[in-house]
Parts: C-alpha cells; structure tokens; sequence
C-alpha cells in the first residue's frame, strides 16, 4: 500500500479501527521502516503501535531512520525499551543504544534485568565499527571432551539454530581453541571428541580490529562467521557476514557523505529540512571562509592585476585542475585505507606515488598551456608573451602543490584519529584553491616583476 493511501486511512476518523489494524499489518514491516520517515510523529507512533508483533516492532525500530528512532524510543519509555532490548538480538540493541546519549542509555540498563545489562554495557565499550563493536555474544560454545553426538542432540533439543550453525571449542578458561561446522559435526562419528573434528586452521580476529579487517580476513579465508578474541585469546562473540556488510554500508555512506559536506550521522534521506541545514551549514562555512581568504590574496595581488589582467582568465582553469588532481590523488588513498588494501608498509610508497603523478600531470599540462598560450599571446590574447611562462609554471606548481595535499591529508588525519574522507570533503578543497591561488599569482608576479 503506497504511503499516501496509508495516510489517509490515518486521517480518516472514520475508519474502523480493525481496518486500520488490518491495512498496517498488510504491509510488509521492512517497508514500513523504510518510508517511516515520511509520516508524521503522531502517524509514526500509530503505525508502531498497531504492528501485530513484537518481532516486528524490533525489526521495524532497528531498521528505520534515526529520527523516527528516537521518536518510538520517546514513545515507548524507559521500561518498555528495556523489555525490547532484551528481546533483540545483543549486537543490534547495542547500535540502538549508541544512538541514545549516556544519561539514556542509564536509564534503559537499569530497567533491565542484570545479567542484561551487563551484556550490553560490555558490549558498548567497544568502539563502533570494530570487531568487538560489531561482535554478537551469543554462540555454539563446546569444550574440548564434548563428543559429537552429545554436542548434536544438545544443539537440537535447545533449538539454538539462532547461533548459527557454526560452533567454538573452548577450555575453561575460554581460549579458543577451535572451530567446526555443523556440516563436519554430522559427518563425525557420534564419539569423536570434538578437539578431532576442529580445523586445522582457526581464522579469527581481535576485538579493536576495524570493520574492514574483519571483512578482509572473511574474503580471504571465504568464510561467513569469524570468531572475536582478546589478546589471550579469549573468545568474546562472533561476527557474521551481514554484521560486516551493515558496518561496511554504513562506513561507506559515512565516507561519501563527508566527503561532500553532509552529515554523516543521520539518515541523509529521512532528515527533515531544519536537520539538513542544521548539518551541512557548518561544512559550507569553511568555503565561506576560504572565499574570503581568496578574495584577500586577490587584494594582495591586486598591482599585479591590474598590470597584466589576462592572467585572471587562467585562474579558474589552474584551481580547477589542481582540486581534481588533488582529489584525485586523495581519493584513491581513503579508498585504499578503506579498503584495506594500503597499510602501514606500504602508505609511504603509494603517497610518492600519487604525488609524482600529479606532478606529472602539472608539467604536462603547464607546458602545453604555456605553449599555447605563448604562441597566441601577441595575435589573439594581446599581451606579452611572457604570459605564457606565467600561467604554464605556475599551473606546474599550483598543481604539484595540490597533488602533495590531496595525498598526504588522508594520511595525516589517520594519524590523528580523523576520518581520512575529510581529506577529499570542502575543508581540503578549499585548502587547495587558496594554496593554488596564491602560488599562482605569486608566480606569475615574479615572472612580470622580471619585465
């Protein structure tokens, strides 16, 4: 049913309430939490309320945009939110949870049952996006002596097929020391212990490993559960293939997202007007500022201008083709540390390696526009040829200096702890046409201070 249809059920006052019952849990729950967004704050409360299980109000508030989240969270209270936590499975009620601020987050364990919440709480310590963040708690735990048929008949009659089918063997002080399927545990005999039907190899990966570590070690040994441990060797959860796929999503829209200027924290698609502004201003005041820093340095020069005019014509083409270089350069960079195919041992050499092709590409293209622009000065330009030397060098350093910029932010701000995908968003950008300004018209000044 299209959202407007539902909307005007809504409105409608009268509609039987049974019908309105009906119309809701007609539409499949996963849609609703998509087009949530496009309801009002009463609507969306309404439609929650008359969803017909709790397992759909769980999946519904997890999937939704994050203001129709904290509008149900509002809604439901402190104790009937506890109660869904412990219903939803541990690593998706940690991510609703991180959304809510500390004194929320309080508020909600306390109304939980203890073991619950220390569940949660440990769960939260970890930092989103990295194996311990993304990790589930739950598990197929065994210990060493267990037999086959034992641990098959235990894993049937709990009904614990929620766990995966996947399961860990671990002594008692909780070091992994093995993993198998369930496939292998059907085809061992029912006496076999279940240290002889481990891997020989145990891929695993440590709690403060990032979300593309974990993906790239997945990929690498094809498997689509992984086990977390500490630096013991303890295990503490597991990771499943769609917990890495949502953290990789959500990773990659936080990169896109910061490199145009936008939030990265909210639903770009679900936010109101006011949030958007609210968002993207202070990103767009960094321009702001650097239009202003821009229109200084032409001040600084303007003797010089007004000297040789024609070289305002060249200052659009060299800033535009100094922001591409450098956004160039820096994109294949936060792509690379994204991806995790650049790492420390070879971060260095792939920067050498942007920075000499943009280099490159200054003095191709600086050569061929001072040429151009040297053979045509006097005939169609009207000025003196030595324009050509100006722009044709300083397109050669502005772009040099660009290339250096765009790849060397995204490995400074790592250093830092900044999200590399700053490097290619406006703040870099701008740094990029002040710097290709002024070493522009600092270069053509000095050429035509030697006329």
């Amino acid at each position: 049913m299209p959202v407007d249809n539902l909307k005007e059920i809504l409105q409608n006052p009268e509609t039987p309430p049974e019908h309105l019952l009906e119309a809701v849990n007609q539409i499949d729950h996963f849609e609703i939490a998509r087009l949530l967004h496009q309801l009002t704050d009463e609507e969306k409360v309404k439609i929650f309320q008359l969803l017909g299980d709790d397992i759909k109000k769980q999946e519904v508030l997890y999937e939704t945009d994050t203001e129709s989240r904290s509008i149900l969270i509002d809604e439901l209270g402190h104790e009937n939110m506890a109660q869904f936590l412990e219903a939803m499975p541990k690593d998706e009620a940690v991510d609703i949870l991180q959304e809510a601020g500390p004194e929320i987050q309080e508020k909600i364990l306390e109304q939980m049952v203890p073991d619950e919440a220390q569940t949660l709480k440990n769960l939260l310590s970890y930092k989103e996006e990295t194996a311990g963040g993304l990790m589930s708690p739950n598990f197929n735990q065994v210990l060493p002596h267990e037999l086959a048929g034992d641990i098959l008949m235990n894993f049937l009659r709990h009904n614990k097929q929620e766990y995966g089918t996947n399961f860990y063997v671990v002594n008692d002080s909780r070091e992994l020391m093995g993993t198998f399927t369930l496939r292998d545990l059907l085809n061992a005999p029912p006496k076999a212990m279940a240290t002889d039907i481990v891997w020989e190899h145990t891929p695993h990966v440590n709690l403060d490993d990032s979300c593309e570590m974990v993906a790239n070690e997945m990929d690498h040994e094809h498997i689509s559960t992984i086990p977390v441990v500490d630096e013991q060797n303890v295990l503490h959860g597991i990771i499943s293939f769609d917990d890495v796929l949502r953290g990789l999503k959500n990773m990659a829209s936080e990169d896109i997202y910061t490199m145009v200027g936008a939030s990265a924290k909210v639903d770009a698609f679900a936010q109101t007007t006011r949030s958007k502004l609210a968002a993207r201003a202070p990103w767009l005041l960094t321009t702001f500022v650097g239009g202003m820093v821009s229109a200084y340095i032409l001040k600084v020069f303007e003797f010089t201008l007004n000297e040789f005019s024609m070289v305002l014509f060249f200052i659009p083409f060299v800033l535009g083709l100094a922001g591409n270089v450098g956004l160039q350069g820096a994109t294949v960079i936060v792509r690379g540390l994204a991806t995790g195919d650049i790492q420390d041992d070879n971060l260095k050499s792939v920067i050498r390696s942007e920075v000499k092709v943009g280099m490159c590409h200054g003095l191709i293209f600086g050569m061929v526009c001072g040429l151009i622009i040297l053979t045509i000065a006097k005939t169609l330009l009207d000025s003196n040829p030595m324009l050509g030397l100006s722009v044709g060098l300083g397109i050669v350093l502005a772009v040099s200096m660009a290339a250096f910029i765009g790849s060397l932010t995204p490995w400074v701000f790592k250093k830092l702890d900044i999200d590399p995908a700053i490097s290619t968003g406006p703040v870099v950008t701008t740094i990029n046409d002040i710097a290709g300004l002024f070493i522009y018209l600092m270069t053509t000044s000095l050429v035509f201070s030697l006329i």
